[in-house]
């Protein structure tokens, strides 16, 4: 499962709550736009290459823009998480602090702060960053399994050995509880033919520089869940084995936009109706969208793949536009065009 919310194209990522988009507009034709200014420019140009993917290029626009303007919050902002998807997290921290001078309670950038802390081996300051993050809203799961990870690789300094059971253990409880809420939650049977799939804790592949939070592989049978969430809640972790469960229960290795869709309103469903007292960031963007109507969410699934695989197929086999099976054994799109077959990796 490719992460929605933090996709930098993410056209919702700074929207404002109050605005009304079917407010009528009508001054938009009593002026004339003024030109973008050099630094508007500048940071427009790293923006659109973060969306790509191209963080080198991102980081030396954003560079640009803070020449024009150090005390840019947006740019300090946008080269920190650059550096952060570019694997340099050392040279993140000075960008994420001066960035939150200026949103002093921004909890997600003061837990990825806390993250750039923990992977330079900086475990005082992470925990800072977690336990203040906490202190804001103590529900934040981000910030409360990052806590728990840092504890465990300070462990890991002075007894290793009692670090990797405590590790282990966690793993086997949290994997163990999270089957049993996903399987409860699904409709009777319908982890029947799922016997031999196995779920794990392990690392996963990377998309615009972050860790898919969870995948299933075909070929294995295997559901992967990122290690990073270790000590997630098993509720948080279970939202992700419904989603990759939706994959895991097809009898073929195709995938299509439609799947991707009925995966994530299955996982929004379980989200809004099981979970109460967690806060996570991904899962509280899907369920946000879900709630303004499955097509809202439907289209920004389709958006956030079309962009990772622009010829990925509208539908396969055993999810069609409507609720009815394709009849028969043809495996092609709505246009008739053959389907890839390859591990589903989401």
């Amino acid at each position: 499962m490719i992460s929605l919310s933090n996709s930098y194209s993410n056209p919702y990522k700074y929207y404002n709550n109050n605005l009304s988009f079917g407010a009528k507009l009508t001054v938009l034709n009593q002026y004339t736009p003024k030109p973008k200014s050099a630094l508007a420019s500048a940071r427009d140009i790293a923006e659109e290459e973060m969306k790509n993917g191209n963080f080198n290029a991102a980081i030396n626009s954003f560079k640009q823009a803070l020449n024009l303007d150090p005390n840019d919050f947006d740019s300090h902002l946008g080269i920190a998480k650059a550096y952060t998807y570019n694997g340099q997290h050392a040279q993140s921290i000075s960008h994420f602090e001066a960035y939150l001078k200026s949103a002093p309670e921004d909890i997600e950038n003061i837990t990825m702060l806390g993250e750039a802390y923990k992977k330079t081996g900086v475990y005082d300051k992470a925990k800072d960053c977690f336990k203040k993050a906490l202190a804001i809203e103590p529900r934040y799961d981000y910030a409360k399994r990052n806590l728990l990870d840092t504890q465990n690789l300070e462990l890991a300094l002075t007894d290793p050995q009692k670090a990797q059971k405590e590790r282990y253990d966690t793993a086997i409880n949290n994997l163990t509880q999270a089957v049993k809420i996903a399987g409860n939650f699904l409709p009777s049977g319908y982890t029947n033919s799922l016997k031999d799939v196995s779920v794990s804790f392990d690392k996963t592949s990377k998309m615009g520089g972050r860790s898919n939070i969870a995948q299933y592989e075909h070929a294995k049978r295997k559901i992967s869940v990122t290690d990073e969430y270790t000590y997630a809640d098993p509720k948080l972790t279970g939202a992700y084995l419904v989603h990759e469960f939706v994959h895991a229960s097809d009898s073929d290795p195709y995938t299509s936009i439609r799947e991707e869709q009925d995966a994530y309103v299955i996982q929004a469903k379980y989200w809004t109706q099981n979970v109460k007292n967690i806060c996570d960031p991904e899962m509280d963007y899907v369920a946000d969208l879900y709630r303004q109507s499955a097509e809202t969410l439907e289209a920004r699934v389709s958006e956030i793949y079309r962009l990772r695989d622009p010829e990925i197929a509208e539908t396969s086999r055993l999810h069609p536009p409507t609720n009815t099976n394709i009849a028969g054994t043809s495996l092609s799109d709505a246009a008739g065009q053959p389907l890839k077959a390859y591990d589903i990796i989401v």
